[in-house]
């Protein structure tokens, strides 16, 4: 990359601000993407990474699997928070400062982790490091906007959310062999290199993309997220996406201690078998993208669904009946991955397109639940026998049912249909109004 980031900032809004030329010659090269490929997707990556590592941490500390849970729970807690705080703070403070904060925040959680002398410092690191990381999350996509022009900033979201997707595919793998060969506090060495390289690239070569407000709108924010929690329409997409991520993140939660406990297979068997399900969601984005045109989004959206919660039985059918080995808990998570793939972008679409002059709040509040279920679902599996399939299967399987038929309820629901969205007021509108 050449030029200093003053220049480089010049040209993106040049070229792809809102008097950007129709057709630019593009030189990827000077795009900022590269950084905000980093802070986007090195969350879920520290996310991913620890959990081949939690049977070791029940031995390590002497606790129980169900204690050692909240450090995957709280982690997918602070990311639920942040989804509805880094928005409306880094309105008012600016992108920059906002996003720096959270990579300090970041990297601190990460050094106290790879420190930690009991569990429950653990767990505090894993809340501050998921805190701080979520700004990443939030922001990147944020800062593509501000920076581009609508029609522009489509590739460039695109770029980012599949590096979300390809983050979760490989750090588990890394992970897992991080922890075979040197403990699983390496992990956090390697997640504290990365952080602190992508804060000092992001003081170093990011600059202020948004122009600040006046002042922190909470009324009008509030005001957003009762009208789109009033909406039925609304709850039933936004709790369908709920309950699919739910599985996942229970599947997640569960899969380490019946691969380590039950058959005995070393971090490195996760590591590996963790790709098939990755894959899988990657396939199902794919589809959604070539097919949502020529069959429709609502029938990719059922379809997607439906295909999870067969994959559900077959994960039930396999692992209770036919025998517990790691084919059996990873191919119809694999199949049922490619479910999520389909139906997750129409369903969060539909979500937005609820009351579309709030999308932003909702898009925060879409993030915020589908968290906070998927960490209620991991603390459900803790509480349960980590010694068989059982548990994960009931709790895997309910969260699918329950995905479909809130995704098929929302689909019949009066305020889904486009007239519910047409007089909608923005979130400032509704502030003044009220």
């Amino acid at each position: 990359m050449t030029g200093t980031p003053a220049n480089l900032i010049t040209k993106f809004r040049k070229r792809y601000g809102p008097g950007a030329p129709a057709d630019p010659a593009v030189n990827r090269r000077e795009l900022p993407l590269a950084l905000l490929i980093l802070v986007t997707a090195i969350t879920p990556a520290a996310l991913h990474m620890l959990v081949p590592s939690l049977p070791l941490l029940a031995t390590a500390f002497d606790s129980e699997p169900a204690v050692v849970q909240l450090v995957l729970t709280l982690f997918l807690a602070g990311i639920a928070g942040g989804q509805l705080v880094y928005g409306p703070v880094s309105d008012r403070f600016g992108r920059r400062p906002v996003l720096i904060a959270g990579l300090v925040l970041f990297v601190a959680g990460t050094i106290l982790c790879g420190l930690a002398w009991s569990l429950p410092v653990l767990i505090l690191g894993r809340a501050l490091e998921a805190c701080g990381g979520s700004a990443g999350m939030v922001l990147g996509r944020a800062i593509v906007r501000d920076l581009f022009d609508r029609e522009r900033s489509a590739k460039a979201i695109a770029t980012i959310t599949l590096a979300m997707s390809l983050a979760p595919s490989i750090s588990p793998a890394i992970g897992a062999f991080l922890t075979e060969w040197a403990g699983w506090r390496a992990n956090f060495a390697l997640l504290g290199l990365i952080g602190a390289a992508v804060l000092i690239l992001a003081i170093t070569n990011l600059e202020e993309t948004h122009r600040r407000s006046g002042s922190l709108n909470f009324r009008g924010m509030t005001a957003s997220f009762v009208l789109l929690l009033r909406s039925r329409a609304f709850l039933g997409l936004a709790s369908a996406t709920a309950f699919t991520s739910a599985s996942w993140f229970t599947f997640l939660a569960s899969a380490p201690y019946l691969l380590s406990e039950v058959l005995h297979e070393p971090p490195s068997t996760y590591g590996l078998m963790i790709l098939l399900p990755m894959a899988g969601y990657i396939l199902g984005n794919a589809g959604a993208i070539r097919f949502s045109v020529g069959l429709g989004t609502t029938r990719i959206f059922v379809f997607g669904l439906a295909l999870s919660l067969g994959s559900g039985v077959m994960l039930a059918v396999w692992c209770l009946a036919v025998g517990l080995t790691s084919w059996a808990l990873f191919v119809p998570m694999a199949i049922s991955s490619i479910g999520t793939g389909l139906s997750q972008p129409p369903g969060i679409a539909a979500g937005l397109s609820v009351y579309p002059r709030i999308a932003g709040a909702a898009s925060g509040l879409i993030g915020f639940l589908q968290m906070m279920v998927a960490a209620l679902g991991t603390l459900l599996v803790g509480q349960l026998p980590e010694d068989t399939a059982l548990s994960m299967v009931l709790v895997v399987g309910s969260s699918l049912a329950l995905a479909l038929v809130f995704g098929l309820l929302a689909l019949r629901l009066p305020d889904a249909s486009p007239h519910s969205t047409a007089a909608v007021p923005a979130a400032g509108e509704i502030s003044r109004r009220s």
